[in-house]
């Protein structure tokens, strides 16, 4: 990590040694996910990957730094989408049978409902330890409550790091990668409604504070560094939360913004192939966009005059009718010729772009997809 904290959060940052931070911030997020990824030789250890929405952010600088292979455990300090509903997408990428999900046996029955594969390490059946290939140990300790019933947080005792899960998370409008003055009252405002009580809290924070600690990476927020340590830790030893809290339902949640009512943009995804499909409606509902689907060039003519989505993305190469036909079809139409199409295809060769666009195409997208920069797309062609 370069000494004076300079750092691009928009690339992985390394925080201790093998130790990354390859999380994404959103500004308008007022709750920043950190997922972190541990690299010991060969051998790699992503803990609390994080949710869909940031999916493809996330999983760039992951495997810029790693190949899919390499990482043998995924830690899952407990079950919340927040932390973990970008698994099955991960799945994809790793091979489930050499990928272990590291969790608590409470979590896992939670946790297997986002129809996960790979096989379970529970640490409650592991003496709440995991030893990797190079002899390293991680341990796990549990944090009753604290917010779910059987939550755990990792320390790893080579580099003297907390992988802290909620606990030190924060809220901030002024996010920065590292915490600085004034972020234990930024803590204290997630802690309080989010805890189960004092009780549990202070219980949990005397268990932290017995940890030689040189940094802790909590899963929302910022890093803390060896000099906060103890004057976090004490600042939530005897904090009124949850049914301990002094204050109202509303005073307790009242940093979450109250979003307006805004019609969901709705896209055509337009394919004969079903998994294709699935995958642009998992990935753009994830997003907040509405999906429509035909599997023909055929019922997507029928559709675009039925619905008149904000968007079409079209293959190209479909029984009854191709792409391309159906694409000149709603170009030529005065009630659909406003709407603006991505191609889709997998063979995207030297013409193909003037080709598509002289058919009527916006744009057009290679297979298999570049999530984020479908997205990015996407956004700005909806003009968001």
């Amino acid at each position: 990590m370069n000494k004076n904290n300079s750092y691009n959060d928009s690339q992985a940052v390394e925080l201790a040694k093998g130790v990354y931070w390859v999380g994404y911030h959103d500004p308008k997020d007022l709750l920043s996910c950190n997922p972190y990824l541990l690299v010991d030789g060969k051998e790699a250890v992503l803990f609390d990957p994080g949710g869909v929405l940031n999916y493809s952010k996330v999983a760039q600088k992951i495997f810029s730094i790693v190949e899919p292979a390499q990482i043998s455990h995924v830690v899952l300090h407990h079950q919340d989408p927040d932390l973990c509903a970008c698994m099955p997408l991960l799945e994809k990428v790793i091979d489930q049978g050499q990928m272990k999900i590291v969790t608590h046996s409470m979590a896992s029955i939670i946790i297997r409902y986002y129809g996960l594969k790979s096989e379970f390490y529970l640490v409650d059946k592991n003496l709440y330890s995991l030893r990797l290939k190079s002899g390293r140990m991680l341990r796990f300790l549990t944090t009753p409550f604290c917010h779910f019933p059987a939550a755990i947080v990792t320390y790893d005792e080579q580099e003297k790091i907390l992988f802290s899960s909620d606990l030190f998370g924060a809220i901030s409008s002024g996010w920065s990668l590292f915490a600085e003055k004034g972020y234990e009252d930024q803590m204290r405002t997630f802690h309080a409604g989010y805890m189960a009580s004092t009780r549990h809290l202070s219980k949990v924070m005397e268990t932290m504070a017995k940890l030689d600690l040189d940094m802790i990476l909590p899963q929302h927020g910022s890093i803390i560094k060896k000099e906060m340590v103890s004057q976090c830790i004490d600042s939530l030893k005897s904090l009124p939360c949850g049914i301990d809290a002094r204050v109202t339902q509303e005073e307790l949640y009242d940093w979450i913004p109250a979003k307006k009512s805004v019609e969901e943009k709705q896209i055509l995804i337009v394919d004969d192939d079903k998994k294709n499909i699935k995958l642009l409606h998992d990935i753009l509902n994830a997003s907040g966009y509405d999906t429509i689907e035909a599997y023909d060039g055929k019922k997507a003519v029928e559709l675009s005059k039925q619905e008149k989505p904000d968007l079409i993305l079209m293959d190209i190469q479909m029984p009854l009718m191709n792409g391309l036909e159906a694409i000149k079809i709603i170009k030529a139409d005065p009630a659909t010729h406003h709407i603006p199409i991505f191609a889709l295809t997998a063979f995207a060769m030297s013409g193909d772009r003037e080709r598509f666009i002289q058919a009527g195409c916006d744009d057009y997208v290679s297979k298999p997809y570049n999530i984020s920069e479908l997205l990015e797309k996407v956004k700005t062609i909806l003009g968001e």
